[in-house]
């Protein structure tokens, strides 16, 4: 017992000082400055430089705020925002010269970034510091829509034509346009408890990286006007651990995508997420919508998904197919949002819709479940395979409650929506209308149209309170046997 007590106690001072040994590089000490008036950039790049020539440590941005543009973020460092420190991204154009880079397609518009790493390994972002990325946005009205060019939004514009409600006001971004980091081909990626604020793009992205543990990061952006800033998008990336996050933004708060970058994508797979909170004027969690590659082997659990337009939300387009997803102990609140954002308060919206004619398919969404889920929607579930196919897919224990709708153009109709799917299994699940502020436009509480293999135990729902259409209703569905439902 003595010689353990011994051998435990020297173990504890070598580890303390190998911590304490642990090389630190202050960028004051480079010539930063803590004034939003004057760059230190170059000061926090000699700073992350030096730390990885000699073999990496932390680089350490002390209380403070400090003006920067973009910096690469090297193997074997650590960036360290201390409490009460900022980096805040430049307003001005000039200053982000020769400091653009191409981010997610490579047909897209080359953007401003905070922290570069490419092609790294061994990174971190850490401490309670913050990136702000001071965006700007403008008010502007679209030109009217004068035919439905994409069935995904231009029903939904269609619709709001009808209602009268305004869908040509919008927001746009004023350059420069910062995200916060963009990683790429990087491995053994850590990014814990840093805040985010007011990204003008995609604030979190990493893309085609191994080995991602994001934990307990805050990323906000405007819910009004905050179009494209979503909060954090796993681009190709594998084998990623993301807990404890807040995320609130006026685009996508978490997305999963495979985009396509000189012709090559990677999948997305092996992916944890779990013990965060979702808000979105957009969808609170998405696959999609680009989606080049396959998405396979995820499981998100004890997450509650407030105030967003979309809840869970698959868009597959682009080929790639989704797998092996699992959804459970989930709470969801969703409401409708100005009628430019995606969405309709749907609980959960999955469809296949091909991007383009020249793909051969666009993509199937299989062996999906929905496990012990909570949603109060002003829209209801919806799964639409309109180009492809939705199969096995497995809702047990869900209990939907349906909301009014808080926009003039109404928009939700059923409370579950099935349109093409194969193999479909629901057990233990209930729709529960609200009845003292009820929506004349509300029909079943479940229509199946186009389902083959269906399997109902214990499901349960009420004709909506106007009596217009019966509680189940069924068009061309067969059970689990062939055998017609009617």
């Amino acid at each position: 017992m003595k010689r353990f007590l011994v051998t435990l106690i020297a173990t504890y001072f070598l580890i303390n000082l190998s911590a304490a040994n642990k090389a630190v590089y202050n960028i004051m000490d480079y010539g930063a400055i803590a004034d939003t008036t004057i760059l230190s950039t170059n000061a926090i790049q000699k700073a992350i430089d030096e730390c990885a020539k000699n073999g990496g440590g932390v680089v350490w941005v002390p209380s403070g705020n400090y003006l920067t543009t973009s910096v690469v973020l090297r193997s074997n460092v650590n960036l360290h925002l201390d409490a009460g420190s900022a980096l805040y991204a430049s307003r001005r154009v000039s200053d982000y010269k020769n400091h653009k880079i191409k981010v997610g397609a490579s047909d897209a518009e080359a953007v401003e970034v905070i922290l570069i790493a490419l092609n790294e390994n061994n990174i971190s972002v850490t401490g309670t510091g913050k990136l702000h990325c001071q965006a700007v946005r403008e008010q502007f009205r679209r030109e009217p829509q004068l035919a439905i060019t994409d069935f995904v939004t231009g029903r939904e514009i269609d619709n709001a034509i009808k209602y009268g409600a305004d869908y040509r006001t919008k927001y746009r971004k004023v350059p420069p346009c910062p995200g916060a980091i963009n990683f790429t081909d990087c491995t053994n990626v850590h990014i814990k408890d840093v805040e985010v604020i007011e990204s003008s793009f995609w604030a979190v992205h990493l893309q085609w990286c191994d080995r991602v543990y994001v934990d307990g990061i805050h990323i906000q952006s405007s819910s009004v006007d905050g179009v494209n800033s979503d909060g954090l998008d796993i681009d190709g990336c594998s084998n990623v651990m993301i807990s404890n996050c807040v995320i609130n933004t006026g685009d996508d708060a978490l997305c999963l995508k495979t985009t396509r970058q000189n012709n090559e994508t990677r999948p997305c797979r092996w992916i944890t997420v779990n013990n965060c909170i979702l808000t979105s004027s957009s969808a609170a969690l998405k696959i999609g919508t680009e989606s080049h590659a396959d998405f396979e082997n995820i499981a998100v659990s004890n997450c509650i998904i407030n105030d967003a337009n979309r809840g869970l939300n698959m868009i597959i387009r682009d080929g790639g197919n989704v797998r092996n997803v699992l959804f459970t102990n989930i709470v969801i609140n969703t409401v409708r949002k100005a009628t430019f954002w995606w969405g309709n308060g749907d609980a959960v919206w999955l469809t296949t819709q091909k991007r383009s004619e020249n793909i051969p398919s666009a993509g199937v969404i299989e062996n999906i479940t929905f496990n012990h889920i909570i949603a109060h929607g002003q829209s209801g579930v919806r799964l639409e395979g309109f180009d492809s196919e939705i199969k096995n897919i497995r809702f047990n224990n869900f209990q939907l409650f349906m909301e009014p709708e808080n926009a003039i153009d109404k928009r939700a109709r059923n409370g579950f929506l099935f349109h093409k799917v194969n193999k479909l299994s629901m057990i233990d699940c209930e729709v529960i209308w609200n009845k003292e502020k009820t929506e004349a436009a509300w029909e079943s509480a479940y229509f199946f149209e186009n389902v083959d293999k269906l399997n109902l135990v214990r499901t349960i729902g009420e004709q909506a309170p106007n009596k217009k259409y019966p509680a189940f209703r069924f068009k061309k569905v067969s059970d689990m046997n062939g055998k017609p439902i009617k």
